[in-house]
């Protein structure tokens, strides 16, 4: 009789561990699938340019400023993981410009999508306005340095 006893309650125990998702887990389930279908096809698929590299980064914070800031923050480190592959601290990736931006509310969250784009136009201006600062070079060299950068963004 104790063997019968111990026997339905073991299986109760196991029963228990087939128990059915609690209604939190389905509603989020819900929401996550809502969310994936509603970010940008820009994000996964980003543009292709020989004169430009482009990057995204998404973020989710309750609020809207915070956000995009987050996103991106995001999009800036893979834009200099792309850059140089090494670093991101080292990498500088002043002149990039925001291509896109989507913004989508999720509950009570905002979801940004952040698309960067950065031109090989701005990068050699930003380099030689950073080299000029530091005074390397006499104003002879700068000149030829302007010159030669001047036929490459052309």
């Amino acid at each position: 009789m104790n063997k019968f006893v111990i026997l339905i309650l073991v299986c109760f125990l196991i029963s228990a561990c087939g128990v059915t998702p609690p209604r939190d887990y389905m509603l989020q389930s819900k929401q996550v699938e809502k969310t994936v279908k509603m970010v940008p096809e820009w994000y996964t698929d980003l543009p292709v340019d020989d004169d430009m590299i482009y990057s995204s980064g998404a973020a989710t914070a309750p609020d809207l400023q915070l956000a995009v800031d987050i996103a991106t923050l995001n999009a800036k480190a893979k834009l200099a993981d792309r850059i140089d592959g090494s670093v991101i601290a080292e990498v500088d990736v002043a002149g990039y410009s925001r291509k896109e931006l989507d913004v989508i509310a999720s509950g009570n969250q905002f979801m940004a999508f952040v698309l960067l784009e950065y031109s090989d136009r701005e990068a050699t201006k930003v380099y030689t306005n950073r080299l000029k600062k530091y005074k390397l070079f006499s104003n002879n060299l700068w000149d030829e340095l302007d010159y030669e950068t001047s036929a490459i963004i052309e």
